[in-house]
């Protein structure tokens, strides 16, 4: 017996209307507002340029960010772009970072965005990303975030980023970074891809009606690999995510838009095999949808369960065959 493709989409688009429905608020109510309390945050921080062509697509960064967060009815900082004629003059943006993140609201419940647009340095010990003035190094955004237990988003767009994934991983935190090693150097264009990704309705590949993290991280990686094809050369920046915690990043080409299509190979010295990111990044989002907004806190935890679900058994549908693999 073979299922039809018309049959199984008319089945599982009623499962997902009905389940949307009593999502719903009813008949002329609405959806309580959201408070200060569960409200995200977002800081964006730009680099020094170092030289005038990059100012343009810093700046143009910020202002894709700010349309977001407009969108989200989400308050959004910008470090790095006032007309500071002494870079070293106190506060410098070191400083303002660092005095952003003491006050933050301590009781909320909202996620913390963090986006870096800028340069990356590596000496083979330690990565910077290049502010002006003093740099912030991972061991400053690590202590800085210690005593923040609000979820912690952070997307360092540059070069040479990914010993921020390493020392900022941990639990309940979304880490995402340009690079797969600090040894990538070169100027990295992942930082202005994902800045247009949360901006645009183009990044929703699941045509839900919004942006998660997960999606924008994949588009932008896309966007980002299409330019360096267009142009005939060798990528040098390969985007990495982490939000497992396990300090593991996985890179874009593991997923065919959100689905999972690799999987990490065993270790070849023996230990644990890491285990593929975006459980958690596919299902955060800067703008939620009016059908996200309207779900309960219940309805929210039961879609999680039967996402992890359905995920498990795609990976199981060779083995199972059609009838059994459709019937479940």
């Amino acid at each position: 017996m073979k299922i039809s493709p018309a049959l199984l989409f008319a089945g599982l688009w009623s499962l997902l209307v009905g389940f949307t429905r009593a999502a719903e608020p009813a008949a002329g109510s609405r959806s309580a507002p959201m408070t200060t309390d569960t409200r995200d945050e977002v800081l964006v921080i730009i680099g020094a340029p170092g030289e005038d062509t990059f100012a343009p697509g810093f700046t143009t960064a910020a202002k894709n960010w700010q349309a977001a967060c407009d969108r989200a009815h989400v308050t959004c900082t910008v470090i790095g772009l006032d007309d500071k004629k002494d870079p070293a003059a106190a506060p410098t943006d070191r400083d303002r970072v660092q005095d952003w993140l003491k006050k933050l609201h301590p009781g909320s419940a909202g996620n913390v965005w963090i986006a870096y647009v800028g340069h990356g340095t590596f000496d083979g010990r330690d990565a910077r990303m290049n502010l002006r003035g003093p740099d912030i190094l991972p061991a400053d955004l690590a202590a800085w975030l210690k005593p923040v237990t609000r979820p912690v988003i952070f997307i360092h767009g540059g070069s040479a980023s990914y010993p921020f994934l390493t020392a900022l991983s941990a639990p309940n935190r979304i880490i995402i970074t340009a690079t797969r090693a600090g040894q990538e150097l070169s100027y990295t264009r992942f930082g202005e891809r994902f800045a247009e990704a949360v901006a645009s309705d183009d990044a929703d590949l699941d045509q839900d009606g919004q942006v998660s993290l997960l999606e924008a991280f994949v588009f932008a990686a896309q966007k980002v690999q299409g330019f360096y094809h267009d142009e005939t050369r060798m990528l040098s920046e390969h985007a990495t995510l982490d939000d497992n915690g396990d300090k593991n990043g996985t890179q874009a080409d593991f997923y065919k838009g959100t689905r999972v299509v690799k999987q990490f190979q065993a270790p070849r010295g023996g230990g644990p095999t890491p285990t593929v990111d975006g459980k958690r990044a596919r299902l955060v989002t800067l703008a939620p949808s009016d059908v996200e907004r309207a779900m309960s806190a219940a309805q929210l935890g039961q879609r999680e369960k039967l996402e992890v679900q359905l995920e498990r058994l795609r990976a199981q549908k060779t083995a199972l065959g059609d009838v059994a693999y459709y019937a479940q």
